[in-house]
């Protein structure tokens, strides 16, 4: 009987590992954005997009043509343009990060740390963090950057971004 139990134990264990979300280690191929890059696993390569935010790219993605958010983004992006590669400072080609997939290919991307991708763009301003995250300890972390980047003025703060692009980022979140 005890050896049951002990069989059972283990198995109950075992079975609640498989189902945590543990971070991949996966290796980064190409930064397509700021927001979408490549990466390499078990021989597959796979597309992710920063988990939890909206970027100023994802933004112009989906704006029309001639709107007023599109042409203030890329005045935004004329002005520093530093700012376009900015992933590019933060990342290296060819090394691993860990990853934790969610879904519509989101991915929370741990690049310093703890600290996520996502933390990075929100306190650049080149994202906002989106509303109904409900992920709690990563909405703490992006809510704490995003007051960061607003009290400095970084980027969409500083700019008429997000007064300019508000119905599209409202309509995103």
């Amino acid at each position: 009987m005890y050896k049951l139990f002990n069989i059972f134990i283990f198995l109950f264990i075992f079975t609640q590992t498989l189902i945590a979300k543990e971070p991949i280690l996966a290796t980064l191929v190409n930064i397509v954005s700021n927001d979408v890059l490549d990466f390499v696993y078990d021989n597959k390569k796979f597309s992710c997009l920063a988990y939890g935010v909206i970027t100023i790219e994802e933004i112009y993605r989906k704006t029309e043509k001639d709107s007023n958010c599109k042409k203030s983004i890329e005045k935004f992006y004329n002005k520093r343009k530093d700012l376009i590669y900015y992933t590019n400072s933060k990342m290296k080609v060819y090394q691993l990060y860990p990853i934790i997939f969610k879904k519509d290919n989101r991915c929370i991307i741990n690049i310093a740390g703890e600290k996520t991708l996502s933390e990075f763009l929100i306190e650049k301003g080149l994202a906002v963090k989106k509303l109904l995250l409900k992920d709690k300890e990563y909405a703490y972390y992006f809510e704490q950057a995003e007051k960061k980047s607003k009290l400095n003025q970084e980027g969409i703060w500083k700019e008429n971004i997000i007064k300019d692009c508000r119905s599209y980022i409202d309509a995103l979140k």
